[in-house]
């Protein structure tokens, strides 16, 4: 659980801060906001299945 919970918060953040319009974007700015948000979670989860936290 506790793997996924950083991931999750990022996107309730997201979500929160897009459903509330504290953020003025248009469609595209906001496709490439979670496009980055997306990439920089896959590079993340490659960093841990490479480095696992448990044996280093």
């Amino acid at each position: 659980m506790l793997y996924w919970l950083p991931r999750v918060c990022l996107f309730l953040l997201i979500a929160g801060v897009l459903a509330f319009g504290a953020l003025r974007a248009t469609s595209e700015d906001i496709a490439s906001t979670l496009i980055v948000v997306t990439l920089g979670l896959g590079l993340f989860s490659l960093t841990l299945h490479v480095f696992p936290p448990e044996r280093h």
